[in-house]
């Protein structure tokens, strides 16, 4: 029986370095995909999630900019014509 449990241990032992070794290709299958899309989107001009968040929190803070100027501007003219009457 010492025979068959060895037999055994050998059996797992291979199975489960097996099963490590197709983990470690799976990342590694990932890593080459990402590589690959990341490449290929880079050709079309394609942005990221993240510097598209970046890009339209610009465009808001640059339109409250533009809204307070465009008051302001406004403003001034109300007070040229006052004083140009």
């Amino acid at each position: 029986m010492t025979s068959n449990n060895q037999s055994m241990d050998d059996i797992a032992e291979k199975i489960a370095g097996g099963l490590r070794m197709l983990g470690g290709f799976k990342q590694g299958a990932e890593a080459q995909v990402r590589t690959i899309v990341e490449g290929a989107l880079s050709q079309f001009d394609v942005v990221t999630h993240e510097r598209m968040q970046v890009q339209e929190a610009m465009l808001g803070k640059a339109r409250d900019e533009l809204s307070i100027l465009e008051k302001r501007i406004a403003e001034l003219e109300a007070q040229m014509k006052l004083l140009t009457k």
